[in-house]
């Protein structure tokens, strides 16, 4: 393989970035990518090759994809892309191994496997993680200096995978989206060049890895401003499933008082397989207010709760308890898919009720989740940033685990988008599907993101299972 040689650390201005090339090698020589890393590459033929591949949801474990390349530092990240490019490999990155969609699990491609890229480290106000870290790993270390950044709840989700699709969670009504607060990275584009990409030096970048940068390289640190933490309540209400779509009126009613920022809610119905539905909500706000928030709540949807718990919590705590409990969860199989609702009115809350409740009533078990849209998420333009939902009500996640087969969960969240899209503006991107259009997921957003694309990755060398417009003629194809 004497005609690849090791990738460069300095990387040209994006607008001058040269196409990646292939080879037309049919065979990759991996002993040569091996020569040049401090890391590891794992091939199908290896005795760990089975534990190597495996990423958070179980539905993946048939995947066989080319190799793992577990890198050790960002240099290896760039050997490794660098290589990619030079044998017309697809690859795909992996932070934290939870792709909804299975992306860095790929048959056939390449996976950079980040996860000896972890670490954070706070200093005046920021804070800069490797891809792989946890978000319990960031929250607890930043926990120490009283700061947090706004993120999603499963705790072992790395920072990467999240950042880059969007970022929602607990506090996204008081601070916005996890990618509202990325203000730098460092990453290897598809041509095996690393960059460093802030406001100054690549604003083009930037914007891109706010919301759409899983389709952009490989980022290999991120750095965030942060807010200050602060102790919580956290109201639990139970309320009869049969009374679903007005407790989900009663929420938008509450999202629309003048509840201020501070105080979040998401609404959760479950099936229960026989036709019926369990409807709960999860408040959190500051310390001291939960049970006035919880009697607006409950004002505002004419529904007496079942259940009520509250507890005044400190920040790690209520992480601790929206994560389930840990800082892990074990691996389990699951199909999962969205729908970003324009107008929560009460016939898109009679669909999303409606397209659960006939999955409970064929034997089905899974859930609905509701997330605000509001707030924090509403102040950035819509195309201030490559996540475009900033002018939408809900964000609705459709889920399903096993024993409930993919293909039976599948059918149902089908069903379920056709019965809500006359409401539904798209889906979230961190919820990807497989086979669906780019489109569903950045929107209006998505020709400047393809020209983002067509300039650093003009072949389509990173991996997507979205429906994705041809890459333009060039070497290769």
């Amino acid at each position: 393989m004497a005609a690849w040689a090791g990738a460069s650390v300095v990387a040209p201005p994006v607008a001058h970035a040269e196409p990646a090339r292939s080879s037309q090698r049919s065979v990759a020589d991996w002993n040569a990518l091996r020569a040049r890393l401090r890391g590891r590459v794992v091939l199908p033929d290896e005795a760990d090759y089975p534990t190597a591949k495996q990423i958070f949801n179980t539905r993946f474990d048939d995947q066989k994809p080319a190799a793992i390349v577990q890198v050790d530092t960002a240099e290896d990240v760039a050997t490794a892309v660098s290589f990619a490019a030079h044998n017309g490999l697809k690859l795909a990155a992996r932070s934290g191994g939870h792709s909804y969609a299975g992306v860095s699990a790929g048959t056939g491609v390449m996976i950079v496997d980040l996860r000896k890229l972890s670490g954070a480290t706070y200093r005046d106000n920021t804070v800069t993680v490797g891809p792989a870290t946890t978000l319990y790993a960031v929250y607890a270390e930043l926990d120490k200096a009283g700061q947090t950044i706004p993120t999603g709840m499963c705790p072992d989700v790395g920072a990467a995978g999240l950042t880059l699709g969007g970022g929602l969670g607990f506090e996204s009504r008081k601070h916005g989206l996890t990618c509202d607060h990325l203000i730098g990275a460092t990453m290897v584009l598809p041509d095996g060049s690393h960059l460093e990409v802030s406001a100054a030096t690549e604003p083009e970048l930037l914007w891109g890895l706010r919301g759409g940068g899983s389709l952009l390289g490989v980022v290999t640190s991120l750095t965030y401003d942060t807010v200050a933490s602060t102790r919580k309540d956290l109201v639990r209400l139970v309320f009869p499933g049969q009374h679903a779509v007005r407790c989900i009126l009663g929420w938008v009613a509450w999202l629309a008082r003048d509840t201020g920022r501070d105080a979040w809610c998401d609404v959760s119905l479950d099936a229960d397989g026989t036709g019926g539905l369990r409807c709960w909500m999860q408040l959190v706000c500051p310390e001291g207010t939960g049970l006035g928030f919880a009697a607006a709540m409950m004002q505002s949807a004419a529904v007496v709760p079942v259940h009520i718990e509250r507890q005044t919590m400190s920040h790690m705590q209520v992480v601790d308890y929206l994560a389930g409990g840990g800082p892990t969860q074990a691996r389990a199989g699951f199909t999962n898919g969205s729908d970003v609702v324009t107008e929560m009115s009460e016939a898109a809350a009679a669909a999303v009720v409606d397209a659960i409740t006939a999955h409970s009533a064929r034997g089905g078990t899974g859930w609905v989740q509701i997330n605000p849209l509001d707030g924090a998420v509403a102040d950035i333009a819509p195309d201030g940033t490559a996540f475009p939902w900033r002018r939408h009500a809900a964000l609705v996640e459709w889920g399903a685990y096993e024993p409930i087969p993919h293909a039976v969960a599948a059918d149902w969240i089908t069903a379920a988008h056709a019965r809500v899209a006359e409401y539904s503006a798209g889906g979230y991107g961190n919820y990807l599907e497989s086979g669906t259009p780019t489109t569903r997921y950045f929107g209006d957003n998505r020709a400047r993101l393809d020209r983002i694309r067509d300039g650093i990755d003009p072949h389509r060398r990173i991996h997507t299972v979205l429906t994705d417009p041809a890459p333009p003629p060039g070497p290769g194809h």
